[in-house]
This record gives C-alpha cells, sequence and structure tokens, in this order.
C-alpha cells in the first residue's frame, strides 16, 4: 500500500503537527476513565440531590456582595449561553483553521469541544438536579435556567474551550498564554454561575473533573476520526 506522503506530500505530516491530532499513546486507559467519570459523577449528583452538602458554601458565595462583580458574572454568564457559546466556537475553529492551515485540526477542535460539552448537559438530563433558586430577581435577569442543574452548562463549555486551546497550542510559543487565559477563564464561569444563583458550588466543580475525565478521550477519538477521513480523501485524490 502505498504511503499518504507519496500521494500527497506533507499530507500524513498534517496529523502529526499538531498535537490535536497526535494518535493516543493509551487510548484504552483514556476510555476506562471516560467511564469512570461519568459512573463517579452521576453518582455524586444523585447523592448531593439527596445530600446538599454544598448549599452552604453557595449561599456563602451568592450572599458575598463584592461590589461590581455581580454585573460582571452576570455579564460573563450572559456571553456564554448556548447560542453565543456556539458562535464563540464557530469563530474560534475558524481562527485556528487560518492560524494552522490544517483543515483536520479545526475538525477536531470544534468536534472535541462540542462533543465534551454536549455529553455534560446530556448528563442533566440524567441526574435532573432542581437549580438552587437562591435569587429569583437574577435567575429572572440572565433568562430561563428551567433545565437541570448538575453539572454546569457554561462551566462545561468554558473548560472544554480551554482546554482545546491549550492542546492545539500545546507545541506553540503560546502555549504558557493558552495556560493561563484558560486558567482564569475556567475559574470566573465557576465564581459567576454561583456568584448569581444559578448553580450550586458542586455543579461548578463537577463540570471541570467531567472536563477532566472526557476531553482527552474524545480529543484521542476524533484525531483517530479526522485520520481516517484525512487518509480517504487522500487516496480518493
Amino acid at each position: 500500500m502505498l504511503m499518504t506522503t507519496s500521494v500527497v506530500p506533507g499530507a500524513s505530516s498534517a496529523a502529526a503537527s499538531n498535537p490535536f491530532l497526535a494518535p493516543a499513546a493509551h487510548p484504552r486507559r483514556l476510555v476506562l476513565t471516560a467511564v469512570a467519570t461519568v459512573l463517579v459523577l452521576v453518582a455524586v449528583g444523585f447523592l448531593l440531590r439527596l445530600v446538599p452538602l454544598d448549599v452552604a458554601l453557595s449561599r456563602a458565595v451568592h450572599r458575598s456582595h463584592l461590589g461590581a462583580l455581580g454585573a460582571i458574572a452576570e455579564g460573563f454568564y450572559r456571553a456564554v449561553k448556548p447560542i453565543s457559546a456556539a458562535g464563540i466556537m464557530v469563530v474560534a475553529t475558524a481562527v485556528v483553521g487560518f492560524a494552522t492551515r490544517r483543515w483536520q485540526v479545526a475538525l477536531a477542535f470544534a468536534g472535541t469541544i462540542a462533543l465534551t460539552w454536549g455529553s455534560a448537559e446530556a448528563i442533566k438530563l440524567v441526574v435532573e438536579r432542581p437549580r438552587p433558586g437562591l435569587s429569583e430577581q437574577v435567575v429572572n435577569a440572565v433568562g430561563t435556567t428551567a433545565d437541570p442543574s448538575f453539572p454546569s452548562g457554561h462551566v462545561a463549555f468554558v473548560a472544554a474551550f480551554a482546554a482545546a486551546l491549550i492542546c492545539v497550542s500545546w507545541a506553540t510559543r503560546w502555549r504558557a498564554l493558552a495556560i493561563g487565559v484558560g486558567v482564569v477563564l475556567v475559574a470566573a464561569m465557576m465564581l459567576s454561575v454561583v456568584y448569581i444563583g444559578v448553580h450550586y458550588v458542586g455543579d461548578a466543580v463537577a463540570s471541570v473533573i467531567w472536563v477532566a475525565g472526557i476531553f482527552p478521550a474524545v480529543r484521542a477519538l476524533l484525531a483517530f476520526v479526522v485520520a481516517r477521513v484525512d487518509h480517504r480523501l487522500v487516496h480518493r485524490a
């Protein structure tokens, strides 16, 4: 069988040139970690429904009233509502594709974020933890929050987005900046959703754990899928 480089020069190096497309060294371990993450967090979610251990801390954060933080938190929350979050992802995907000159990287970038974020949203329907309702005025201001609370979709999106940015820039000079920005964004969204009273602390923490456990397996899956698609396109050409 001919190597892809013999058909389209540099095609095989497209996958090797960015960590996002690197094949997983231990795929079975990643799958087991992802499965364990799902099972543990679902169990924790049901436990928190029965015994809300994080209510006291959530109320303390919500009632801290640190000056203009409430307006900033609400603005950040509004900026990452599902429709705007999807728009952010599309724009970022275009930027990644342009910067790397690799449609493969852009496709894996978008797919990994979407699947990691979407799976967190799906788990809400399984756990069905009610929203805290700590402040009806704020809840009304930021829009409907009738969907379940555990885990936080906002935090899951920001964490998945940050992880994708770090991964795509890992082999570049922008790695340190991506890590710093990612950590700040995730921490800010975790604080925001609790401060304005639309999530418990446990919801926010669970989202970060979810992304940490699910993202590597999803990234490896997308790298495999994109490599297969690339291989078929090259041989058709």
